[in-house]
C-alpha cells in the first residue's frame, strides 16, 4: 500500500508538469459563436464533437491551425473546457497527446500564457492553447488529438477519455469572403479579409491585405504579439506590416480594419497564397503560435508581362520610371484619379530632370491628359538620386474602367513631344491607407518634410446645424524655415456619403522643430450623428502645382484617411482647459452685485504653447453665470460676456500667470434669487454656433471662490 501510494504522488507530479506546459486561458463564461447562423463562418467546431468528461463538463476543440517555420510546422491546438458540475475540475488529472496516422507521437507544451492553470471554476469555461511541432509535409488530417486520464488500473496509469480527428483532407484555412471566430481572454473576434490587391514596384510586387477585426463579445480585449506573414504557393513567408503599430485594442462591438502590405519578388506566381496571422508564444523564443490562415484572392493580379515600371536612356543617361500609387479619392462631385511617379537616375553621374507630360489611358479607348506638379527646387538628379512627382486628372463619379495605363511623354518644345514609355496598372487600385487617430502621417515633399497629427475633435451646436470642427498640428521636420503644406480634405462616413471640408490656415511660415495649426469643419444636419465619419486629407494641388497662400485648390493627391478621436469632452473644473495653443486655468472667481451691474472678477493663468508659429488668432469665447431653478429647469443669465484670446478688446485674455480680469455686465434681475442653482460656464463660439467647454457650479456670491485646489480631469 506504501509502495502504491507513493507511485501515485509520482504520476500527479508528472500530470501537473505535462499541464504546466499546456496553458489555459482563465475567464468568464463566453457567449458561444453560433455558426450555424452565419453560413460563412470557418470553424473547427463545425468537424468535431466535444468530448465529455462527466455528463455535464466536456473538453471542445474550438480552433486549430497549421504554421510553416524553418524546419516543419507548429500545430496549434485551442481547447475549451467547461465544468457543468458543481465541484471544482482539478486539470491536473488530464493531459494530451498528439499522434500521426504512421503513429508518430508528438511532444506537445502549453503556450506561456496558460502555464498556470490549473483549475475550471464549477460552471465557468476556460480556454487553454496547446502546440507541437510537426513535420513540413503534416496536414490536419493526419493528425490525432487525445485527451488522457490517470487510471492506475491500467499498466500505463492512463486512459484515452477521447480524440479530436479530422476528415480526409480536412484543412483550416479560411476561404476568401469568410469569416473566423477568434477566442482570447474571455471575448469573441470575427476575422475576415475584406480586400486584397496586388501592383508591381520594380522587381517586386507590393502585396496590399485589408484585415478586420469585429469584437462581438462582451469584454474589451489587446491582441498583443501578433504578426502577419503572407505565404506563397512554395511556402515562402514573407512579413506583411501594418501602419498600425504596437498592440490593438478593441472595444465590445467596436470594429478595425487595418492595412497590411509585403513586398515579395515579382518572380513568384501570384497565385495560391496565403495570409498567415500569428502571435508570440510569450517568453518562448522563436515559437509563433497559429491564429488564423486565410485564402487570398487579390483582385487585381499582376501577370509576368504588366510592368509598373519601365527604363529609358539618351545621350545624357539612363533613367526608370516607376508608378509607386494610384488612387481614386472623391472631390466634391467628382473624383480624383492621382498617381505617384519615382523618376530614378540610373546613370553613373549626375542628369537633369527631364519635363515630363502624358495621359491616362482607361480601357485601350479613352484618353485624358493628366497635370504634372512640377518639383519645387529639384533640377537635376544625382547617380541613383532620385524624385517623386505627382500627377492627376478628375473623373466623372459614375465612371468606371477596367484597366488603366499611364502613358509617360517627354516635353521637348511648345510643340513636340517624344513617348518615354508606358505605366501598366490593372484596376485594382491602391487603397487609401488608414491612420489611427493617434496616428502620424509623414507628409515627405522635397525641402517640405512635416508631421501630421490630430489634436482635438469638437461639434458646435445651433438651433437648426451643427460644426463638427477637427484640429491638426503640422510639424516643420526641416532644418529650414518653410511654408506649410496646404492641405485639402472632406469627411466621409461608411456608406460613402461626403461632406467638403473647410480649411481654416493662417499664412505664414514655420520654424524648424515648430508647429502650425489648422482646422478642418464642416456644416451638418443636427440630427446627423458624427461618431462614424473620417478624414480624409491630401496635398493641395491647382492645375500644376502645389496649392499655397490663397490660392484655391481643385484637386488634392497622395491622399490618407484618419480615423477621429472621440469628442472633447466638457470639463467640471476650469484648470488647463485646453484652448490649443493655450491652457486656461481659473485660481479665483468673484462675482458680485454693483449698483445695478454684476461684476466678475477673475484671477487667471492663460499658458502658451510657443512652439506653435501658426494658429488662429479670431478664437471666441463666452463666459457666463446662469441661474437654474431646480423645480423646472428653467434657466436665468445673470451674467454673460465674450472673450477674446491675445486680442484688442476690453474683454480680453493675455497670455500669463495670474493675471487680473474684471468685467462688468447690466444686471436684468433684481438682486440674486438664492432659490436658485448658480453654475459658471465657458462656451466656444464657432461660425454663431456654440459648445460647451466648461460648466462648474458656483459656489459663493460676494466672495472670492479659490478654485486652485479642483482636480483636473482627464478627456
Amino acid at each position: 500500500m506504501i509502495r502504491k501510494r507513493n507511485q501515485s504522488r509520482l504520476l500527479l507530479g508528472v500530470t501537473a508538469v505535462l499541464l504546466g506546459a499546456c496553458p489555459i486561458y482563465t475567464n468568464a463564461a463566453i457567449t458561444p459563436v453560433a455558426a450555424a447562423a452565419t453560413s460563412n463562418i470557418t470553424s473547427v467546431a463545425q468537424v468535431v464533437k466535444p468530448i465529455f468528461i462527466t455528463s455535464k463538463s466536456y473538453f471542445n476543440l474550438v480552433d486549430v491551425g497549421l504554421t510553416p517555420d524553418d524546419d516543419g510546422q507548429t500545430a496549434t491546438f485551442m481547447i475549451s473546457i467547461y465544468n457543468g458540475d458543481s465541484k471544482e475540475l482539478d486539470l491536473t488529472d488530464y493531459w494530451f497527446r498528439v499522434s500521426s496516422a504512421s503513429g508518430s507521437t508528438y511532444p506537445i507544451k502549453t503556450s506561456t500564457a496558460d502555464a498556470k492553470t490549473t483549475k475550471v471554476a464549477p460552471y465557468s469555461k476556460v480556454f487553454i492553447t496547446l502546440y507541437a511541432k510537426v513535420g513540413e509535409k503534416t496536414k490536419l488530417s493526419d493528425l490525432t488529438l487525445r485527451v488522457v486520464k490517470f487510471d492506475f488500473s491500467s499498466a500505463t496509469y492512463e486512459k484515452t477519455i477521447g480524440r479530436f480527428a479530422f476528415p480526409t483532407n480536412y484543412t483550416s484555412e479560411v476561404t476568401v469572403g469568410s469569416i473566423k471566430p477568434l477566442y482570447n481572454t474571455g471575448t469573441v473576434l470575427y476575422s475576415r479579409i475584406s480586400s486584397a490587391s496586388i501592383g508591381a514596384s520594380g522587381d517586386y510586387n507590393l502585396a496590399t491585405v485589408n484585415f478586420v477585426y469585429n469584437n462581438v463579445g462582451k469584454k474589451s480585449i489587446t491582441l498583443s504579439g501578433y504578426k502577419y506573414y503572407i505565404v506563397t504557393a512554395a511556402g515562402q513567408m514573407y512579413p506583411a506590416t501594418s501602419a498600425e503599430s504596437g498592440d490593438l485594442s478593441l472595444n465590445p462591438a467596436e470594429r478595425k480594419e487595418i492595412q497590411l502590405t509585403a513586398s515579395i519578388p515579382n518572380s513568384i506566381k501570384t497565385t495560391g497564397w496565403k495570409l498567415v496571422v500569428v502571435r508570440d508564444n510569450g517568453g518562448e523564443t522563436g515559437i509563433e503560435l497559429s491564429v488564423g490562415t486565410y485564402k487570398l484572392n487579390f483582385s487585381n493580379s499582376t501577370s509576368t508581362t504588366a510592368k509598373d515600371f519601365f527604363t529609358y536612356s539618351n545621350s545624357v543617361g539612363t533613367y526608370q520610371f516607376t508608378l509607386l500609387q494610384l488612387q481614386r479619392e472623391p472631390w466634391d462631385n467628382e473624383d480624383v484619379l492621382s498617381g505617384r511617379v519615382r523618376i530614378q537616375n540610373k546613370s553613373a553621374s549626375s542628369i537633369e530632370i527631364p519635363e515630363i507630360t502624358g495621359y491616362f489611358y482607361f480601357d485601350d479607348k479613352v484618353k485624358m491628359n493628366f497635370n504634372v506638379i512640377k518639383p519645387i527646387s529639384q533640377n537635376v538628379l544625382n547617380a541613383g538620386g532620385y524624385v517623386d512627382i505627382d500627377v492627376y486628372v478628375k473623373l466623372p463619379t459614375n465612371y468606371s474602367f477596367t484597366s488603366v495605363k499611364a502613358i509617360i511623354n517627354n516635353k521637348v518644345d511648345d510643340k513636340t513631344e517624344t513617348k518615354l514609355g508606358e505605366l501598366k496598372f490593372s484596376t485594382g487600385l491602391s487603397q487609401i491607407p488608414l491612420y489611427a487617430a493617434d496616428k502620424t502621417y509623414n507628409l515627405t515633399r522635397d525641402g517640405k518634410n512635416m508631421a501630421a497629427s490630430l489634436n482635438a475633435v469638437n461639434v458646435y451646436h445651433n438651433t437648426t446645424s451643427k460644426i463638427l470642427s477637427v484640429q491638426m498640428t503640422l510639424a516643420n521636420m526641416e532644418q529650414r524655415t518653410i511654408d506649410p503644406i496646404k492641405l485639402s480634405g472632406l469627411f466621409i462616413n461608411d456608406n460613402n456619403q461626403v461632406f467638403p471640408a473647410t480649411l481654416t490656415m493662417i499664412d505664414g511660415k514655420v520654424n524648424p522643430s515648430n508647429k502650425a495649426l489648422i482646422t478642418f469643419t464642416a456644416t451638418l444636419p443636427q440630427s446627423y450623428d458624427t461618431s462614424n465619419l473620417r478624414l480624409i486629407i491630401g496635398e493641395a494641388v491647382a492645375e500644376s502645382a502645389y496649392a499655397s497662400g490663397t490660392t484655391v485648390p481643385d484637386a488634392y493627391v497622395n491622399a490618407v484617411k484618419f480615423n477621429l478621436p472621440a469628442e472633447q469632452k466638457t470639463l467640471s473644473v476650469f484648470k488647463n482647459v485646453p484652448l490649443l495653443p493655450y491652457q486656461f486655468t481659473i485660481n479665483k472667481f468673484t462675482p458680485t452685485i454693483l449698483g445695478d451691474d454684476v461684476q466678475v472678477t477673475l484671477d487667471y493663468n492663460l499658458i502658451k504653447d510657443t512652439s506653435y508659429n501658426l494658429y488662429p488668432t479670431d478664437r471666441k469665447l463666452v463666459l457666463s453665470i446662469d441661474g437654474i431653478d431646480p423645480n423646472d429647469g428653467d434657466t436665468y443669465t445673470y451674467f454673460t460676456q465674450e472673450l477674446t484670446v491675445e486680442g484688442d478688446s476690453s474683454a480680453n485674455l493675455v497670455a500669463g500667470t495670474n493675471n487680473k480680469l474684471v468685467l462688468k455686465y447690466a444686471n436684468g434681475f433684481n438682486g440674486i434669487d438664492a432659490t436658485l442653482n448658480y453654475k459658471v460656464r465657458l462656451y466656444e463660439v464657432v461660425q454663431s454656433s456654440k459648445k460647451l467647454l466648461v460648466e462648474r457650479p458656483l459656489g459663493y456670491w460676494f466672495v472670492e471662490n479659490d478654485w486652485t485646489s479642483d482636480v483636473v480631469e482627464n478627456n
